[in-house]
Formats: structure tokens, C-alpha cells, sequence
């Protein structure tokens, strides 16, 4: 669960909620949801899925098709690159 490219997810969600300028409790607030749970998220502890993506994005002022697509190159970097699978 913790490796580079799931700390450089959390980076970037952290980054979009610091550039709209908001509190983990301001963007739980936003989210209807519990503070903590922003901290999970911001510490690696929980993974977010595609339908809280857009929510987050959305609570940040961020348009969420447009920091998906940073993010995936942003991760992608970090991953290997894809094997060639053999019939066997």
C-alpha cells in the first residue's frame, strides 16, 4: 500500500486541497464527511476511488479530468513499464 506511487497520489490530493487554500477540516466539511477521514487519506492509510476523486477535485475548485490526467503521469513515472505477458 505504501509504495512511491500511491505517496505521490496522496501528494497530489494534498496539493490540490492547499491550492484551494483549505483546511483538512474545511475539506471534510465541504465533503460532508468527518475530518479524519481527510487525514487518512493524507496519510496514506486510505485509498481514494474514482468517485471520491471527482468529489474532491470538485470540493478543491479543481476540475477533476484535468488532475487525473496529471496525476496518472505523474504516477505512471513511477511505476515499470508494462510487461509483455507469453502464451504459454
Amino acid at each position: 500500500m505504501f509504495t512511491a506511487a500511491h505517496r505521490e497520489m496522496v501528494a497530489v490530493l494534498v496539493g490540490l486541497r492547499k491550492a484551494a487554500g483549505l483546511t483538512q477540516r474545511e475539506l471534510a466539511d465541504a465533503l460532508g464527511r468527518e475530518q479524519n477521514l481527510v487525514g487518512r487519506i493524507e496519510t496514506g492509510q486510505r485509498r481514494v476511488d474514482l468517485v471520491e476523486w471527482v468529489t474532491i477535485c470538485r470540493a478543491c475548485g479543481a476540475d477533476p479530468e484535468a488532475e487525473i490526467t496529471r496525476a496518472v503521469r505523474r504516477i505512471a513515472a513511477l511505476l515499470p513499464p508494462k510487461q509483455r505477458r507469453y502464451k504459454t
